[in-house]
C-alpha cells in the first residue's frame, strides 16, 4: 500500500530538491549529507512509473522495522512486539510520515540499524559487532548528523548503568576506525568547503540572539502530539528487563537534548525523531499499552485517512496551500514550459519545475538563502536572455539592477505568480 501512495503522491518541494541533488552527486552537500540524494539516484530508474522514484526509500524505512523487530523478538513477547509495530505503523513521522523522503528516512534506518548492531556488541563482544555498528554509525553520519546522538546516549548508558565492564575495549577502535571510514564522503567534502555544511547547521539550531519562550512551549506541544500522550506516559513508566535498559537513554537522551537547545533557537517539530524508536519501544512494553494501542491506531488512522482526501481531492486541498503546493508547482510547470532558460525565486519552486518537467530550472543567484543552486555555475545566466518565474512582490538579487539588465513581465499564473522576461544589452 506505501508503495502504491508513494507513486501516487507528486513529491514535495524538500523531496523534488534532493532529487535535484540526485542529478549531481557529492559526496555531501551545504544542507545535508549525501544519502538522501543516494537514495533518490537508485531509484531513477523508477520515474517513468509516477513518482516510484520514492521507492529505494520506502524500501529501507519498512528494512528499518524489521531490524527493529529482530532486535526485540529476543526480548520481549509476540504481542509486545506486534505493538510496537502498530506504534510504528501509525506514528505520523515513522508511519504515513515515511512516505515523504528525506534525511529522516535513512537516519531513522541507520539509528535501529545501530541499535541492532549495539545489541550485538553487548550479546557477542567480538570484532565483528564492534566493527559492523562503526559501519551504520559511519553511514548513519552520511544520512543526517543527528545521528552523532547516538553517542552522548551510549556513553550515558555505560556511565549512568555502570557498564562499562560490559565493553570489550580492545575492539572499540574497530568501531572508531570504521565509523570514520565510512563517514569519509561527508568529511572530506566539508574539508573541501571549509566546512559550510557543519557551521550552517550549528548556525542554524543553536544561535539565535535573544530567547522567545514559544520556542520551548511549541517544542514541547508538538512532542506530545507526534509521540502521544498515552505512549508518552507508558514510555516514562515502562520498566524494561535489565538486556534493554539502554533503551531508556537512547529513547530520552535526545528528547532532552533538542529540550535544551529549544532555548537557544526554534527547534523544528521533526529534529527529535531519531528517540522515537526508542520511546515507542519503551511504550510497547508498558503492559497497558496493548489495550491503549487501538486508541493510538484510531487517532492517527482518522488522521491519515483525512491527509489522504485532502490529497486526492482537488476541492479540499485547494483549502490548504502547504498540502496542494505540489499540484500548484506541477501545474506551474506545465504554465512554463515555453519559457527557457528558466529559473525560479527559491529552491523549492526550482526544484519542483525541475521535477515536473524534467528540464533543468535553477534558482537564481542570490535570490534568497543561500543553498546548493548558488553553488552551482549555471546559477548566474551566461546569455543575454533569461526568464524568471517567481511569487509576486518577491524581490531581485542586487546584481541584476548592477549589471543593468530590462525587465519585461509575460505572464501571470495563478495563484501568485509572474513570469518575467530579463534581457541586457
Amino acid at each position: 500500500m506505501k508503495l502504491i501512495l508513494a507513486a501516487l503522491i507528486p513529491l514535495s518541494a524538500d523531496e523534488a530538491y534532493y532529487w535535484v541533488w540526485s542529478h549531481r552527486l557529492q559526496l555531501s552537500y551545504f544542507d545535508h549529507p549525501p544519502m538522501v540524494a543516494w537514495l533518490f539516484y537508485i531509484g531513477h530508474f523508477l520515474e517513468p512509473l509516477m513518482h516510484a522514484v520514492r521507492w529505494p526509500a520506502v524500501i529501507l524505512g519498512h528494512a528499518a522495522i524489521w531490524f527493529g523487530i529482530q532486535l526485540l523478538k529476543k526480548y520481549i513477547n509476540l504481542e509486545q512486539v506486534r505493538t510496537w509495530v502498530y506504534l510504528v505503523l501509525f506514528s505520523p513521522l515513522l508511519g504515513f510520515g515515511s512516505l515523504i523522503v528525506t534525511p529522516d528516512l535513512p537516519v531513522i534506518f541507520f539509528w535501529i540499524f545501530s541499535l541492532y548492531c549495539f545489541d550485538l556488541v553487548l550479546e557477542r563482544k567480538d570484532l565483528k559487532s564492534y566493527a559492523l555498528l562503526g559501519i551504520a554509525l559511519g553511514l548513519g553520519f552520511c544520512a543526517k548528523y543527528h545521528i552523532v546522538l547516538f553517542v552522548p546516549c551510549l556513553v550515558a548508558y555505560v556511565l549512568i548503568e555502570k557498564k562499562w565492564n560490559l565493553i570489550n575495549w580492545r575492539h572499540v577502535p574497530a568501531t572508531l576506525a570504521a565509523g570514520l571510514i565510512f563517514c569519509l564522503p561527508v568529511i572530506f567534502w566539508n574539508y573541501q568547503n571549509d566546512f559550510a555544511s557543519f557551521r550552517f547547521q550549528i548556525e542554524h539550531g543553536f544561535e539565535r540572539p535573544s530567547y522567545n519562550p514559544e520556542w520551548t512551549i511549541s517544542y514541547v506541544l508538538a512532542q506530545i502530539i507526534i509521540i502521544f500522550p498515552w505512549v508518552l506516559w507508558a514510555a516514562a513508566k515502562a520498566k524494561p528487563i535489565t538486556q534493554l535498559r539502554y533503551l531508556i537513554y537512547f529513547a530520552w537522551v535526545p528528547l532532552l537534548f533538542f529540550f535544551g537547545t529549544s532555548f537557544k533557537a526554534l527547534v523544528e517539530a521533526n529534529w527529535p525523531i531519531v528517540a522515537y524508536p526508542g520511546v515507542l519501544m519503551l511504550a510497547a512494553m508498558h503492559p497497558a499499552m496493548t489495550k491503549w494501542k487501538k486508541y493510538y491506531v484510531g487517532f492517527y488512522g482518522v488522521l491519515i485517512v483525512a491527509v489522504l482526501i485532502a490529497l486526492f481531492v482537488p476541492q479540499i486541498r485547494d483549502m490548504n496551500p502547504k498540502i496542494g503546493e505540489p499540484f500548484i508547482l506541477q501545474n506551474l510547470a506545465e504554465e512554463t514550459r515555453d519559457y527557457r532558460p528558466l529559473y525560479a525565486d527559491s529552491y523549492q519552486m526550482s526544484s519542483s519545475l525541475w521535477y515536473f518537467s524534467k528540464s533543468p530550472v535553477y534558482k537564481l543567484k542570490d535570490i534568497s538563502r543561500f543553498d546548493f543552486f548558488d553553488t552551482l555555475p549555471e546559477a548566474k545566466p551566461a546569455g543575454n536572455k533569461f526568464y524568471l518565474v517567481k511569487h509576486e512582490g518577491n524581490g531581485l538579487p542586487a546584481w541584476v539592477s548592477e549589471q543593468q539588465w530590462t525587465l519585461q513581465e509575460v505572464k501571470k499564473i495563478a495563484p501568485d505568480f509572474v513570469v518575467l522576461e530579463i534581457t541586457r544589452p
